[in-house]
């Protein structure tokens, strides 16, 4: 954590050597998290609008895998499609789960365009992120 607006406001993470801004998701109302080495957090994302999985193979045409920032905690999401129900997809920096899920295994190994409406940092899902 370099800085952080606290719960619900943006945050500035380092990872592998680059700064990224997220929704800081991790802070409690009546505690910021301070800048320092995290553990036992993970990222998610969201996104606005529904996307056609063909327009995001479409999309990614030159397979390019990176996180590309456009504004605020919004970015442009390029990666490879490594599973399916719920679809995970390598960004480089990072691995998430899509919210939107599919069951067609063909997407596996697929590079795809995400848009990315806000990136968020989170407690890891195994829950042991020291409150």
């Amino acid at each position: 954590m370099e800085h952080s607006e606290g719960r619900g406001g943006m945050a500035e993470v380092w990872v592998d050597g680059t700064l990224m801004t997220v929704c800081d998701s991790v802070s409690t109302s009546d505690n910021r998290c301070r800048p320092g080495l995290m553990q036992g957090v993970s990222f998610r994302f969201t996104r606005d609008e529904a996307i056609d999985w063909n327009d995001a193979v479409y999309a990614n045409g030159h397979k390019k895998i990176l996180m590309e920032p456009i504004s605020g905690w919004s970015y442009a999401g390029y990666g490879r499609v490594e599973s399916v129900m719920p679809v995970k997809i390598n960004f480089g920096l990072m691995t998430m789960e899509d919210p939107e899920w599919s069951t067609d295994e063909g997407l596996v190994g697929h590079f795809v365009a995400v848009p990315i409406s806000c990136l968020e940092l989170i407690p890891a899902p195994d829950g042991d992120y020291p409150e």
